[in-house]
């Protein structure tokens, strides 16, 4: 649209000049604004000018770039016109209405109506917009050129004709002219110039690097005759001690105080000069005395009502009255009180009197020693004089009789009797499961369990006899000793379990210690079997055979297996879930509560418990003599019992069918086991078998070797033995 505009003014000036014979110029002087500047105060107290009539004039600024403007105002005249930098002023009384502008090359503006009041004593802003109608209207090109600065260190305020611009490094877009120009940083001395932009500068640009110069330097604060004082610079601490370096500190003088523990604090003034560290010692004067406390005997020490120690002290204490004790139980206090003064030695022995009593101990019978807090003191009758008041422990022992021990109190100034009497014996019981078996005491009979009486003092042999279990031990009474003495004599042995017709064969496994895993006759194992670890069990039975089909159907009415026709066989294709309900129904059948083996009653009966020699399999090293397994099985289950048994006469723990364990698998379980009857991991996902099947090779059929499948799997490779704890 103004490109538009500007071709129609330039077409009609072109059909001007075709009916005209004579150049014609157009109005060349417009007023772009005119506003109150109310916040002027040039025309009321800066520069101020009256009229004809005294009053104070109004000031118009006429705005433009031109000179050699002329004007003229309405019958109040123009009082004067002022010529100032890109502005010339009016001074025109108060209430004139028009202005008329003349240039001699720009032509006039006539009769310009103020579209403001013009008031007394007010600044007015007149905008003129001049210029000359010509055929090319083109627009100047202003010639600009980037001034950059830069400064170390880097972040400098930059001032250019006094005007906030930004922070070094700083890149400027200016026109042509004369700048001025000023960099202002903390803690460095500011740096300033001038600088002429001509617009031609190469590149249309220009830099100014500056290397600032610090007006800061540092100080490093020692003090004598120590160290270790805290540090005040101008009355802020700081954080440090002496020796001491300050951070940066603006050059000039301050102030610096000391002050430490014992000594007087001192303040001194100081110059920091640009660039420089500067170091100042400050000499601290004592504020205290070296202090030497003993007592005696050894007691507690307290200073102004504090303990501060016992026995002796050696230190610092300020000048001053002070009190000092000692405080020892069952003694006299000893307290001094003294005035300390400043840079002496003092030294202060406390003096406690004790507080003492006697005793008289006799005893029955005579002769016994007499033990005084755990110190022989001699034998009785006995004197003890000069004791210290108080508490003691009494203890009186004689070969044959018991032990008196009780405790004695000893009063100030007064002798106190003791006698005590020395007992002969204790009395015990004896018990022993089942009752009732008989008891031989130093090799008397003395009746049967359960037994009560009085022993003396010393040794006795015990024997106790339950059918053909007999149990021996030699037991030693001591006043205040053990009273109560159990034993076990129910008789350990194999037996078979008939409920039903089962006919379920158990054998007896003695409890004892063994090392479980990869002990050195296994070979080639897997992470899972280590690390070794000893294993504590206690009694338990565990099946002479593997459950076989037949038990199974007794308990169960199903025939789950795979391999048919083989009554003897063992059971197989049954899941450890499966399992569980078989147990509660043979349980409910027998009254007993049979379980499936843990792993580790599993492995030391395949080791061969007690009697175990250290077998790679179960019951010997020639895999072929003890077990099925894939090289000779010739691909199924076989009846149990044909194979060698191993050293506790149970059979094919080693191949035949994998065997179920009650615990959950953890991989890592061996490294945290308990030693004494470990039940498995708390929790899992997965169960455990063991022992190989006739389907395995030799490696799998190791007694230390684990697999680990789902509870729900079946296969048939893995069935089950009973273990039972009584």
């Amino acid at each position: 649209m103004l490109l538009y505009r500007k071709s129609m003014k330039i077409i009609f000036f072109f059909l001007a000049l075709a009916f005209f014979s004579v150049p014609v110029f157009a109005q060349n002087i417009s007023v772009k604004s005119f506003r109150v500047l109310a916040n002027d105060l040039d025309a009321r107290s800066t520069f101020p000018k009256k009229d004809q009539n005294g009053d104070v004039c109004a000031i118009i600024k006429v705005v433009t770039t031109e000179t050699g403007f002329e004007c003229d105002g309405d019958q109040l005249g123009i009082v004067e016109m002022v010529k100032k930098t890109s502005e010339f002023w009016l001074y025109v009384p108060y209430g004139a209405k028009r202005l008329t502008i003349r240039h001699s090359k720009l032509g006039q503006l006539r009769d310009y109506n103020y579209p403001e009041r013009i008031e007394k004593a007010t600044v007015y802003e007149m905008v003129l917009t001049t210029g000359k109608v010509k055929t090319i209207v083109e627009e100047e090109e202003i010639k600009t050129t980037w001034l950059t600065f830069k400064s170390v260190p880097e972040g400098a305020d930059i001032y250019i004709n006094d005007v906030l611009k930004g922070v070094t490094p700083l890149p400027v877009k200016l026109t042509p002219g004369k700048y001025t120009y000023r960099l202002e940083k903390a803690m460095y001395h500011n740096e300033a110039g001038a600088v002429e932009i001509t617009g031609d500068e190469p590149g249309g640009k220009k830099e100014i690097s500056l290397d600032l110069k610090p007006a800061f330097g540092f100080v490093k604060i020692n003090t004598t005759p120590e160290n270790g004082a805290t540090v005040l610079i101008d009355d802020n601490e700081v954080s440090g001690k002496t020796p001491y370096t300050s951070d940066k500190l603006k050059s000039g003088k301050h102030k610096v105080t000391v002050k430490k523990e014992m000594y007087q604090p001192k303040s001194i003034e100081f110059t920091i000069t640009d660039g420089k560290t500067t170091e100042e010692t400050v000499s601290l004067s004592p504020n205290f005395a070296n202090l030497t406390i003993s007592t005696q005997p050894e007691a507690d020490i307290y200073i102004d009502g504090s303990k501060t120690a016992t026995g002796n002290y050696k230190g610092r204490i300020l000048a001053g009255v002070h009190s000092f004790e000692g405080k020892k139980d069952k003694h006299y206090p000893d307290k001094k009180d003294k005035e300390i003064e400043a840079g002496k030695e003092e030294i202060i022995n406390l003096l406690l009197q004790p507080k003492l009593g006697n005793l008289d101990i006799v005893s029955n019978p005579i002769d016994a020693t007499v033990y005084i807090d755990n110190e022989r003191k001699g034998t009785t009758p006995l004197t003890l004089k000069k004791l210290l008041i108080g508490d003691y422990t009494l203890k009186l022992e004689k070969q044959g009789f018991g032990t008196v021990t009780k405790t004695i109190t000893v009063t100030e100034g007064k002798t106190t009797d003791i006698s005590e009497t020395l007992p002969a014996g204790e009395n015990i019981n004896i018990t022993s499961s089942p009752s009732g078996a008989e008891i031989y005491i130093d090799g008397a009979k003395a009746g049967g369990t359960p037994y009560n009486a009085t022993l003396s003092y010393g040794s006795h042999k015990i024997k106790l006899i339950n059918g053909k279990k007999t149990v021996e031990e030699t037991i030693n009474i001591t006043q205040g000793g053990k009273t109560n003495y159990i034993y076990n004599v129910s008789e350990f042995g194999n037996y078979t379990e008939t409920t039903s017709g089962l006919n379920l064969e158990m054998v007896a496994v003695e409890g004892g210690s063994f090392t479980m895993g990869c002990t050195s006759e296994q070979s080639d194992c897997s992470t899972d079997e280590n690390p070794t670890h000893k294993v504590t069990l206690s009694n338990y039975y565990i099946g002479k055979y593997e459950v076989t089909q037949k038990q199974w159907e007794q308990v169960m009415g199903t025939k789950p297996s795979y391999f048919k026709n083989c009554d003897n066989c063992p059971v197989e294709t049954v899941s450890w879930n499966d399992i569980q309900e078989f147990l509660q129904i043979l349980n409910t059948k027998t009254g007993k509560t049979y379980t499936l083996p843990t792993e580790a009653q599993w492995e030391y009966a395949a080791r061969g418990g007690s009697k175990s020699k250290g077998y790679k399999y179960s019951g010997g090293n020639s895999l072929g003599d003890v077990a099925w397994f894939t090289d000779n099985s010739s691909s199924k289950t076989h009846s149990v019992g044909q194979k060698q048994a191993n050293e506790l006469g149970i059979f094919d723990m080693t191949g035949n069918v994998w065997e179920w364990c009650s615990d959950w698998y953890d991989e890592k379980y061996y490294k945290n086991s308990p030693a004494n009857n470990p039940q498995g991991a708390n929790s899992g996902s997965l169960r455990v078998y063991r022992g190989g099947s006739w389907g395995s090779e030799a490696r799998n059929c190791r007694v230390a070797y684990r697999f680990n499948p789902f509870p729900v799997y079946r296969t048939y490779f893995i069935g089950l033995r009973l273990a039972f704890v009584p």
